[in-house]
């Protein structure tokens, strides 16, 4: 694909808005842009939480297309909540849960409750052996019986024929956990482990698909391989073997808003700590495969702001151009007062030759001020 690198820039660590071609504001937040070939056509999705009424009532899963990175379309909301069980007769609901059972239809809509649900860091596969797209993202908020926003937290999956939807959920669930009573699950605790938090999905060369989430009560990052549809586990939780089907990560670390990315055969993961909607200092690590051992090498970021990731905190690395070293940084700038104009900070990832990484603080950058392999040091 061909980026106009020459006319446009990206506004970085500005505080300035991001809108779609038809002059809105962007509502695609703790999101995932990557590039899908549809119908021949080669373009960039966006996908993300659609905060226009800020936290509640939960807008759903938005999508934007691009030809390059720059103009985005809007295509809509990809996976849609509901207001009342009633809208499983109109025409859209219909045609995607006509076939469930009313007892199907209850937990759907436990899922997908605008009022009570919460839908967080939606990310997106291809599936080349089903034809299918396949959405994970972190499914929490309030059920029968629990009032609490984030008791659920649970991973939902959804899968469409096209990447514009409409997508039809097909559950939510729980997933690995480590086998010990004994265990420190920190607030989760033993009767809630496999709980799923942030989340975000990494795509190996071979096809392998993983899916990264914090658990035990934020204290860790498990890795878990996804079968061959990438709709569940490789192996059900209850058979897996840790250090095989999954690993622990940065045990007590609390680490999340997890993003994992591929360069010369190297594995990295950018991720933040965890203080709510308030930005901290960033970290990363590399590693030889994707569920690790993984090396921690601390904050990628070097100069002023580097407290805050500029303000930010991650959700999403673009491979831009991988042979040439183009990797975007995708970070959210959160306002907890107003979720909906919550902003974007996409910066360059500069490798120096020893493969460790940097972000530096920049406005208005274009990739054409920087050389192939992006090897910037200083």
């Amino acid at each position: 694909m061909k980026i106009n690198l020459k006319d446009e820039t990206f506004h970085g660590t500005a505080d300035a808005p991001w809108y779609d071609t038809q002059g809105k504001p962007i509502q695609a937040h703790g999101g995932q842009v990557q590039r899908f070939t549809v119908d021949g056509r080669e373009k960039w999705y966006w996908i993300g939480e659609d905060k226009t009424y800020g936290y509640r009532p939960c807008g759903g899963i938005h999508m934007y297309s691009s030809d390059d990175l720059f103009h985005w379309k809007d295509e809509g909301i990809i996976l849609r909540t509901m207001q009342s069980t009633d809208e499983f007769e109109d025409a859209y609901f219909q045609t995607l849960y006509g076939t469930c059972s009313s007892e199907e239809k209850e937990k759907i809509f436990v899922d997908l409750d605008q009022n009570n649900c919460v839908i967080e860091r939606p990310k997106m596969l291809y599936n080349e052996k089903t034809g299918k797209y396949v959405i994970w993202f972190h499914a929490d908020g309030r059920f029968p019986g629990c009032r609490g926003d984030y008791d659920k937290a649970k991973a939902g999956v959804a899968v469409c024929d096209s990447p514009t939807g409409a997508f039809r959920l097909l559950g939510t669930y729980k997933l690995n956990y480590h086998d010990d009573p004994n265990g420190d699950y920190g607030f989760d605790g033993w009767e809630n482990r496999g709980s799923v938090r942030d989340m975000n999905l990494f795509l190996d060369t071979d096809q392998t698909a993983y899916i990264i989430y914090s658990s035990e009560g934020n204290r860790t990052t498990f890795i878990s391989r996804l079968d061959d549809t990438y709709t569940a586990l490789a192996v059900p939780k209850e058979k897996a073997e840790e250090g095989v089907d999954f690993t622990r990560n940065f045990i007590g670390g609390f680490r999340e808003a997890h993003a994992m990315f591929l360069y010369r055969n190297k594995y990295y993961m950018i991720n933040s700590g965890c203080t709510a909607w308030s930005p901290n200092p960033a970290g990363y690590a590399v590693a030889d495969h994707p569920m690790g051992p993984w090396k921690d090498l601390g904050n990628p970021c070097v100069d002023e702001g580097k407290e805050t990731t500029y303000d930010s905190q991650s959700t999403c690395v673009i491979p831009v151009d991988a042979g040439r070293g183009r990797y975007i940084y995708m970070g959210d700038r959160w306002r907890e007062d107003d979720l909906g104009n919550s902003g974007y900070i996409w910066l360059p990832i500069l490798f120096s030759p020893d493969g460790t990484i940097m972000l530096k603080k920049r406005e208005n950058w274009n990739f054409t001020r920087f050389p192939d392999n992006a090897t910037i040091i200083g």
